[in-house]
């Protein structure tokens, strides 16, 4: 299902919710499932005024080395591409019963900054909550 979500849209599938409002004052908007073992959220930077920024593919990916470093997360586990006019990078960090994915997506002008972090002994629920989270990404516009 196609939905707007604080300026941004995507394709949510089944079972996502938005969870923002039982946040905490402050939460960056955040969908999670019934399941209670995953949550995305969403930092967003629009362009509103003054010299048009530029960001490149080279900013996201600098961008994420910067994410990596701040968690002790690997920068061998950095992945980047571009799909409809949006460059992204983003990561993935995986532990016994914890996945963290992060991902920098922009369309030039504005920014992104999309998390996934889900954590539940059932491995099969965290596969498959991060492939619904990649697809939420992958299909994004702003």
């Amino acid at each position: 299902m196609i939905v707007e979500f604080y300026g941004i849209t995507f394709d949510a599938p089944n079972g996502w919710q938005d969870i923002t409002a039982s946040l905490p004052d402050g939460s960056p908007p955040t969908m999670s499932k019934a399941s209670g073992a995953s949550a995305v959220q969403f930092s967003i930077a629009k362009y509103r005024s003054g010299e048009m920024p530029n960001i490149n593919l080279g900013d996201v990916k600098s961008f994420t080395i910067e994410f990596c470093q701040r968690n002790s997360i690997d920068i061998k586990n950095i992945f980047s591409g571009s799909k409809s006019g949006m460059t992204y990078a983003g990561v993935l960090s995986e532990a016994a019963d914890k996945l963290l994915s992060a991902w920098y997506l922009s369309n030039g002008r504005d920014i992104v900054f999309v998390t996934y972090v889900g954590i539940s002994d059932d491995v099969n629920i965290l596969a498959d909550e991060l492939s619904e989270a990649r697809e939420i990404v992958l299909s994004m516009s702003f």
